[in-house]
């Protein structure tokens, strides 16, 4: 800021020499800068004081255990599915500020008696010396090994009768050591208290996460009509569902006929768009791993939201993914790939979210991908520039799997609005995510 001298007769001011000099030096500086916030509005719209909302304050009530807008929970895409007992351990509700609505936090235990999906993820637990719900571990232990036949013709009646005579018995003290269940817990904000069995009822359990404690994210009572319905859900491929006549729909369904998409004679067909899907030879490896960004601060410790995604073949013998398609022109990821999202906030679970393509009809003579022994191949994608990506407010902790027919790959994701909200605008209008301040 110029300093000036006014005389007493009220003449012109009169500007020292050396502070005229560091006027010009100081308008040097503010003239780029201008610029630059005129190029700023240009790229991300008119300059907005950054809407920052913290995970608290920005928590919405939700359906208990994540169910969708239709209060439907999305079994085809849950990652570990169980059949089995549910007890709380302890929690109920909490009281957190800046909030009006209730929130509820519990530690819970899991006692699988049936394992439908995930069984090499649910990281179980040997139960201690002395374990009051030993007895209850070990009464499912000897009910499992009575169970005959698919998951789908399992009797609940008889197998819950059979459970209550088992946990009636008096306990002799000379239960197994190696006992085991799966430890769990649930948080969320619901306007009512979330309902859980009572704690010797048979139901069927969807846990979610990485980590040794895993999170309750739906369960459901058994009868003989859920049963069915539930296992055939889950032998789908991940992002695949059912149409009301109980056919499979594939994420793509809706877009024309794509039978070139799949094999000739696929193990599931859907039945919209002939879509066919066939399981991939065991031994292949899908691996999802973050980029860091060029330019990291305090909003983008996880990145811009690029990931590399590496397929590999550590055998020693040729192997085939036919959910992977491939033609003359190379791998078709963008095609092939489905990403199942969900958020620390309650946002979404699970949600289907697709690449953009171009028509998948103009595609022709495609064929399952083959990878060589020791053949890696790998692609680079972004989620946050996906379809169907959740609308998020504030920060949350996602989860992603990258799903090739029933091969995923999972990872996680800070995601802050504030930040990643602007980094989505500018990929989608292809302008530069370098800061403004380097003026390239």
């Amino acid at each position: 800021m110029a300093i000036s001298v006014f005389l007493a007769d009220a003449s012109p001011p009169v500007i020292l020499p050396a502070l005229a000099e560091r006027r010009d030096d100081l308008q040097g500086q503010i003239v780029p800068l201008r610029k630059q916030i005129f190029l700023q509005n240009i790229e991300v719209g008119p300059l907005q004081r950054p809407n920052i909302v913290t995970n608290r304050s920005s928590m919405q009530a939700t359906p208990p255990f994540g169910l969708d807008e239709n209060e439907t929970f999305p079994w085809s895409s849950a990652e570990k599915v169980v059949i089995g007992l549910l007890k709380i351990k302890s929690g109920g509700k909490r009281n957190r500020a800046n909030t009006k609505v209730p929130y509820f936090s519990y530690s819970l235990e899991i006692d699988p008696l049936l394992i439908l999906r995930g069984k090499d993820q649910l990281n179980l637990q040997i139960r201690r010396k002395g374990d009051l719900r030993a007895k209850t571990s070990n009464a499912l232990r000897t009910l499992s090994k009575e169970v005959k036949g698919p998951a789908s013709a399992l009797d609940i009646i008889k197998t819950q009768r059979k459970l209550d005579k088992l946990l009636a018995k008096e306990d002799d003290g000379n239960l197994p050591k190696d006992l085991k269940y799966v430890r769990g817990s649930y948080y969320g904000v619901h306007k009512v208290d979330p309902e859980f069995p009572d704690e010797d009822q048979l139901v069927l359990i969807a846990l979610t996460g990485t980590s040794s404690t895993k999170r309750l994210a739906y369960w459901q009572p058994i009868n003989v009509t859920t049963l069915d319905h539930v296992v055939k859900l889950i032998d789908l491929p991940y992002g695949w569902s059912l149409n009301e006549d109980g056919e499979p729909l594939s994420p793509w369904s809706g877009l024309g006929n794509q039978a070139h998409m799949g094999d000739d004679e696929p193990v599931i067909r859907c039945d919209d768009s002939e879509r066919g899907f066939s399981p991939a030879d065991e031994g292949l490896t899908l691996m999802a791993g973050k980029i860091p960004a060029e330019f990291q601060n305090s909003y983008n410790r996880d990145g811009n939201g690029y990931f590399r995604l590496s397929l590999r073949n550590p055998t020693d013998f040729p192997l085939s993914i036919p959910a992977l398609r491939r033609n003359k022109e190379g791998i078709l990821w963008r095609e092939s790939l489905v990403c199942l999202i969900s958020t620390s906030s309650g946002a979404a679970a699970n949600a289907v979210c697709l690449p953009r393509f171009s028509s998948l009809q103009e595609l022709k003579d495609t064929e399952a991908t083959v990878l060589e022994p020791g053949e890696e191949v790998s692609t680079i994608v972004n989620p946050l520039l996906f379809s169907s990506f959740p609308s998020i407010s504030g920060y949350s902790q996602l989860t992603l799997r990258f799903c090739l027919g029933k091969t995923f790959a999972q990872s996680t994701f800070y995601f802050n609005s504030s930040y990643h909200e602007k980094i989505r605008l500018k990929l989608k209008a292809g302008v530069p995510t370098r800061p403004i301040s380097l003026a390239d």
